[in-house]
């Protein structure tokens, strides 16, 4: 508890140098490191190889099924990438679970995207979606039942020449795992015949992006909905049919190679963009024993297993229910958290990627849902409204904080106004800022922004955007930082 408590004593005087830069693992610990000045202006860094790394802390204090699954995983960009993975995949296998946030009743469903060169070991996305498999198969197996046995009732019905028997009702196809190179009729249709739910996993993201060129497969705005659980709905001409669905829940996985995110999310200013949850990165390429001693665990197997126990949960959840709270004392923790990083990223990144901090209150409060279905469902409980645990909570704002970091790294790296660059840093304004002195001039403030390819007019906004905040002025010219803590 001492520990715990000093941990989130730490937490709390974290300051915006360490949202902003980057993180490595180092010792078996979350280190932050600022870029070298020669780093960021004489030379072209991969910046994809220092984002920040999920700290160890987070996978000690997962739930049951999560926590298990990710200890078969030694490489700990391996280990980021699927819990990132099924974290999606779980939020889509938990029926009647919800919460109540901004007013709005809300369900578990996350996007995710994975993001990496060839062979960095973002393969472990298809383990994440193995825990869904069985799920998936039983689903399919009833739905070719029930139509089977349609059949057999039509073809009995048809050779009785007078009956009063009513004409047998067509089964709903029902499936878990929606394909992504889908028309966009045929998504709506099949969120229709799955009571609003389903689970896009691509492995290759030009699946999607290749679909979304077509005419017939542009169905962003169908993502963009579903993630607020609004109503969708599509009305055809050719047979006069209108389907609507209500409140769907629809989770999306994709992993691919930085290049084929600009097929899926064109911009910055997609709306799609601040709805995923992004995790990108680099791996030093190196050969890993394929042989029984290198890998002492069959993967195969043991997902297979894992993924009878979310098979469990799901038919748990089927028959129970569950709506989570929030304590008074975590919500004092969530509101200070996003009012903090939300005005940070108004003034050091963009006005544009305060959307990324707004949507990311809601995955947090998902993170939440889904870490508190999984204890229930381990512990056997049922009452309905449950409370999320401290240490999920702590879990879930740690999480959020590095997904934080992933998507403004790919916010100042997604083009604008149609232009597309190598991967950079993007963070000058902040590094900048944080290489001023205490105390300053105008003048010297332009001198030093030029080692940071920053012009003149960006600096006179900047410091008068953050006079106020995080600076004061004394005088006319000059200026004085402000302690700003969290």
């Amino acid at each position: 508890m001492k520990k715990k408590e000093e941990n989130n004593s730490q937490k709390k005087n974290v300051d915006f140098a360490e949202f902003a830069k980057f993180a490595e693992m180092q010792t078996n610990e979350f280190v932050l490191k600022e870029p070298s000045l020669p780093t960021i202006v004489a030379q072209e860094e991969d910046y994809l190889k220092s984002t920040p790394i999920i700290p160890k802390s987070v996978y000690e204090n997962l739930p049951p099924i999560l926590f298990e699954s990710c200890q078969v995983f030694k490489e700990p960009r391996e280990k980021d990438v699927f819990l990132t993975g099924a974290l999606t995949i779980l939020s889509g296998c938990l029926p009647n679970v919800s919460g109540v946030y901004h007013g709005s009743t809300v369900f578990p469903s996350l996007f995710s995207f994975i993001l990496a060169p060839a062979a960095s070991g973002k393969g472990a996305l298809k383990f994440a979606k193995v825990l869904a498999d069985r799920y998936h198969d039983k689903t399919v197996a009833q739905s070719i039942d029930d139509k089977k046995n349609y059949e057999n009732d039509l073809a009995d019905l048809k050779q009785k020449t007078k009956t009063s028997q009513a004409h047998p009702q067509k089964p709903n196809f029902k499936v878990v795992f929606i394909p992504a190179n889908t028309s966009s009729s045929k998504i709506i249709q099949h969120l229709d015949h799955n009571e609003g739910k389903g689970i896009i996993c691509e492995t290759e993201a030009d699946t999607l992006g290749f679909t979304f060129k077509k005419e017939w497969g542009s169905y962003s705005d169908i993502l963009r909905k579903s993630f607020h659980h609004e109503k969708i709905s599509i009305s055809r001409k050719t047979d006069g049919e209108f389907v609507e669905v209500n409140n769907p829940q629809l989770s999306v996985a994709l992993s691919g190679t930085p290049k084929q995110v600009f097929n899926i999310i064109t911009s910055a200013e997609d709306g799609l963009f601040s709805r995923f949850i992004f995790y990108a990165f680099k791996s030093e390429s190196v050969w890993l024993d394929p042989s029984p001693k290198g890998n002492t665990v069959n993967w195969s197997e043991f997902f297979s297993k894992q993924s009878g126990k979310v098979l469990q949960m799901v038919e748990y959840f089927e028959h129970d229910s569950m709506v989570l709270n929030l304590t008074d004392a975590q919500w004092k923790r969530f509101n200070p958290f996003f009012s903090f990083f939300l005005s940070q990223t108004k003034t050091f990144v963009s006005e544009d990627a305060e959307s990324v901090v707004k949507r990311l209150g809601l995955i947090l409060y998902r993170f939440c849902m889904l870490f508190t279905a999984i204890r229930k469902f381990s512990l056997n409980t049922h009452e309905k409204e449950v409370y999320c645990s401290d240490e999920d909570f702590e879990t879930a704002l740690v999480l959020t904080e590095i997904y934080l970091q992933h998507s403004i790294f790919m916010f100042n790296n997604l083009p604008k106004q149609e232009e597309k660059g190598p991967f950079k840093s993007g963070q000058n304004q902040k590094l900048f800022f944080d290489a001023l002195p205490t105390h300053f001039s105008r003048k010297e403030a332009v001198e030093l922004a030029v080692q940071f390819n920053i012009a003149e007019r960006t600096v006179d906004s900047l410091l008068k955007t953050c006079i106020g905040t995080y600076l004061k002025q004394p005088k006319y010219g000059n200026y004085e930082k402000l302690n700003k803590k969290l």
